[in-house]
């Protein structure tokens, strides 16, 4: 372990963020815990730093390989340098001391408590108190607010409830007070997540009081809403939705499967006939709603019947946006002990049909758009060509959706520009400024 500090300089630390946007704002929050204590210099590059910190992801197997693989890829890449390197986040909340044995090349292991308290641990005595609550890693102009820690509910696939312990939600006051601070910083997307975002709870207010107070209390244009579950989603929030211009018209709904009987075994409170309902709903009352979903394949039991049920009802729903997972059979799960197992290699099959027909779906929806004007979030230069600019409409979340590249009109970097629609492929747009 190095020595972190140096007679007047400052710390140079590098930051490694894996998973869900949930692990960001934790980490966000430790560089804000560590700015209290110390002068911060972040880099690029983890041999240019003292200290390097590492948030991992450890919901299903691929998450864990990812992190140890990032682990072992930092570890190497500061081989025999006085360097600190932390490790943070979910697989240390999953495996605890036994990563202490097998990962000898960790300086300090900290779950994700721990991790939002870094600058206290490691630096003790040493907080100036009056900081940040947090220091974004995000472009200025987005935001993510997270509601709640933790999840109450019992699906039988997934590890967040051992993780992270059951659903905590945020004070309203504090939420609202956060969501201030960040528009003074120049936030005009602000993204609302939890494990459940429905189940947002604190002193008699729900999601909708949540909503009535940040619209109140703010003024930032763009308030978009992630993971929301479909057993509590009811005609108030979606008339809500409807009646808000500032709440952006996109419903991420993870429905998981169509099947009764695979919902019921995956711990799921609700069936088709509820999804029925909503999908019905918010596009019977909000204009131009765009949905978002998640499905989930081989789970254990899947037939090939309940798997049909699934492509037929993904063609009655339409969704706008889908992703599609494999299960992946967790140790510690319940669904782990559930019999007649899918084999990989067919799961991988029926993701891939999954995304096919929802590729022909996706086209056809956005095709909707054409020839209309839309607000776009400018984000600067694309990634494919100097000669385009990207950005993304109120229905494309950053990180998960497509993106809509602008090809005429000069705009900064944070400016919400209205932009005519003129081409519309799968995933992506193209716009330009009207008439120009």
């Amino acid at each position: 372990m190095g020595s972190l500090t140096r007679p007047g300089s400052p710390l140079p630390l590098f930051a490694v963020t894996l998973g869900c946007p949930k692990n960001r704002v934790d980490t966000e929050t430790a560089l804000a815990s560590l700015a209290s204590a110390v002068k911060l210099e972040l880099v690029d590059r983890p041999e240019e730093a003292r200290l390097i910190l590492i948030n991992t992801c450890a919901f299903i197997e691929e998450a864990v390989s990812e992190s140890i693989d990032t682990i072992l890829s930092v570890a190497h890449s500061i081989e025999g340098q006085e360097r600190t390197l932390a490790v943070g986040g979910c697989l240390v909340n999953r495996y605890g001391a036994a990563l202490e044995r097998e990962l000898p090349e960790v300086d300090i292991f900290l779950t994700s408590a721990e991790l939002t308290s870094i600058g206290r641990i490691l630096f003790p005595g040493a907080l100036s108190g009056g900081g940040p609550a947090r220091i974004l890693s995000t472009p200025p102009w987005t935001a993510y607010l997270k509601v709640s820690e933790g999840c109450s509910h019992r699906c039988t696939y997934c590890l967040i409830p051992r993780l992270r312990g059951p659903r905590q939600s945020r004070p309203l006051d504090a939420l609202v007070e956060e969501a201030a601070g960040l528009e003074a910083k120049g936030v005009k997307e602000l993204i609302l997540v939890a494990q459940d975002l429905t189940d947002y709870r604190h002193g008699g207010a729900g999601l909708p009081e949540l909503l009535q107070a940040l619209l109140s209390s703010t003024s930032i244009p763009w308030i978009r809403l992630l993971y929301l579950n479909p057993s509590s989603i009811d005609s108030r929030l979606v008339s809500m939705v409807a009646g808000e211009e500032r709440i952006c018209s996109y419903f991420d709904i993870p429905i998981q499967h169509a099947s009764a009987r695979v919902l019921r075994r995956m711990g799921r409170l609700y069936g088709p006939e509820q999804v029925d309902r909503i999908v019905e709903e918010v596009r019977k009352k909000v204009e131009d709603a765009v949905i978002r979903t998640s499905v989930m394949v081989g789970f254990p039991g899947e037939t090939e019947k309940e798997f049909r049920e699934l492509l037929n009802a993904l063609e009655r729903w339409e969704f706008d946006h889908l992703g599609c997972f494999v299960y992946s059979d967790e140790d510690e799960a319940p669904s782990h002990a559930l019999d007649s197992k899918v084999e990989p290699e067919l799961a991988r099959q029926r993701m891939e049909e999954v995304m096919e027909l929802q590729a022909g779906i996706s086209r056809r929806r956005n095709r909707r758009w054409l020839g209309r004007r839309l607000e776009v979030l400018v984000e600067g230069p694309s990634e494919e060509t100097e000669l385009l600019l990207a950005g993304r409409t109120r229905f494309q979340a950053p990180e998960i959706d497509g993106i809509t590249y602008i090809n005429r009109g000069q705009f900064e970097a944070g400016e919400i520009a209205v932009l005519e629609v003129e081409e519309a492929h799968t995933y992506d747009l193209v716009a330009g400024r009207p008439g120009a």
